[in-house]
């Protein structure tokens, strides 16, 4: 077979797996795969099935008119999986059937407390007339849903931050899918203050270049607080003036490391 696109592109997926008698099932973001025109052949959610003998896996996947079919080994630890893969030409690939290699990581669940910073925050940067201010201390926990094999899990969680204007303590409720975490962030009254996180899918780029990038000990990424309509400003700091109106919003760089 001919390898289809060419020159070969890395793309990524994410999703969970769950394995029970030799079985394999789940579910995976696939890759966004677009034609040669620029037009969108596939990607999206596609479910996997599959065996597993002893450390070989064998699995396929359809993210939307092409089977994808993957075999390889599992590491001795459990913690990681490689082989081959090929597809025959379809909705993804046309007219060229393609095959190539695959990695999988096992990403560690969100579960526990943390501790961490806020650092770049241009509200305070404005408020204390420092660039860069000095970085906020946070602290909470997180929780995630248990594998159900679909392609994300939930999470949920609270955040408490020291000497911050914006918010002392946060709630947060979003979704995981591999390395890519997105979080709705909510204040003291339940309304929607922000966002943890950019939502972009997993196959456009390299994995844990969205969301927020997610290791095996913590956690780093874009905070968002308030937003701009065409007829309205919201925002839960307490104004200041700017030079070019009230600044009632913040954007910071997240840190999180899991205790």
């Amino acid at each position: 077979m001919q390898q289809y696109p060419y020159p070969p592109t890395a793309l990524s997926v994410s999703g969970f797996l769950a394995a029970s008698n030799g079985s394999l099932t789940g579910s995976v973001q696939g890759p966004t795969i677009l034609g040669s025109n620029g037009t969108h052949n596939c990607g999206g959610v596609g479910p996997v099935t599959g065996t597993i003998t002893g450390q070989n896996v064998t699995f396929s996947i359809n993210p939307g008119g092409t089977v994808f079919n993957f075999t390889g080994v599992i590491s001795s630890d459990n913690t990681s999986m490689s082989g081959d893969y090929q597809a025959l030409s379809g909705a993804c690939y046309v007219p060229e059937a393609t095959t190539g290699t695959w990695t999988a990581v096992l990403v560690p669940p969100m579960n526990g407390s943390f501790t961490g910073s806020l650092s770049n925050s241009a509200y305070m940067s404005l408020l204390t007339g420092v660039s860069p201010p000095a970085p906020i201390a946070v602290s909470g926990t997180f929780a995630q849903s248990t594998n159900a094999g679909a392609s994300n899990a939930s999470l949920t969680g609270t955040i408490t931050a020291v000497g911050y204007p914006c918010f002392t303590t946060a709630t947060v409720t979003g979704t995981v899918s591999g390395e890519s975490v997105i979080l709705s962030v909510f204040g003291y009254d339940g309304s929607q203050i922000g966002v943890l996180g950019t939502a972009s899918g997993p196959a456009t780029a390299a994995p844990g270049s969205s969301g927020l990038t997610l290791d095996t000990v913590g956690t780093t990424g874009p905070l968002t607080l308030g937003k701009t309509s065409a007829t309205t400003t919201v925002g839960p700091c307490p104004p200041l003036n700017g030079g070019s109106g009230n600044t009632i919003g913040d954007s910071t760089d997240v840190a999180f490391t899991f205790q």
